[in-house]
């Protein structure tokens, strides 16, 4: 089983206590490496893109493209037919680029970079950097553009969009584990480390610059 822990709990435990509405059995084809970046990561890009509801052929911006909710907002973005763009360090600049979006390097000139790609600007923005680099995305942004952010909710409020409701059902869980055991989607872990090695897990996010989803295990 894979899915959300119960109120009050946590993942990072020898022992989880999930809930059961919140979760299902994981699937054929489907690795438990893989199911543990479905309820955040892939969860939290894929109510994101509900939330913004936009259609195909509209472009979507991705700031931190190369982390655990951008790498899979890219991906499921391109499922549902939108033009992506990723901003993320050059070091991430081929990930991008292999999950199906143009990479524009983070960094000051950041916005230039985008509207050269972009010159009509952006319909959509998912955002889990925050502080100044959110604010200057508004330079991007076409009139009325949906913006969703993990980083700075009250921010995105202010360039008239919001943080992202979590919905964590386990209708949801099923039907993104059914396109990863499909090969449609592929959850992109960066770094897995064991339980003994948890310190050095969460130092790695800490970082900020994680690629993909860092992921422990525990093997007892």
């Amino acid at each position: 089983m894979f899915g959300s822990c119960a109120s009050g709990s946590g993942a990072l435990a020898e022992f989880v206590l999930l809930d059961a509405k919140q979760s299902v059995a994981v699937p054929a084809h489907v690795t438990a490496l893989e199911a543990a970046c479905i309820p955040v990561a892939i969860g939290t890009a894929w109510d994101a893109l509900d939330e913004l509801d936009l259609h195909a052929g509209d472009t979507l911006l991705v700031l931190g493209a190369g982390g655990g909710v951008g790498s899979h907002a890219v991906q499921l973005g391109r499922l549902r037919g939108l033009s992506v763009i990723g901003v993320a360090s050059p070091g991430k600049r081929q990930l991008v680029l292999d999950l199906g979006a143009v990479h524009v390097a983070a960094g000051p000139g950041w916005t230039e970079r985008v509207r050269a790609v972009a010159p009509e600007g952006v319909h959509g923005l998912i955002d889990t950097v925050g502080g100044e680099t959110l604010r200057q995305s508004s330079a991007v942004m076409r009139p009325a553009a949906a913006v969703r952010s993990t980083a700075s909710p009250a921010l995105a409020a202010e360039l008239g969009g919001s943080g992202v409701t979590r919905r964590r059902t386990a209708d949801t869980f099923a039907e993104v584990a059914a396109l990863v055991a499909a090969g449609a989607l592929a959850p992109v872990i960066g770094a897995t480390f064991g339980f003994a090695d948890s310190a050095d897990a969460v130092a790695l996010v800490e970082t900020g610059h994680a690629t993909g989803r860092t992921v422990v295990t525990n093997d007892r």
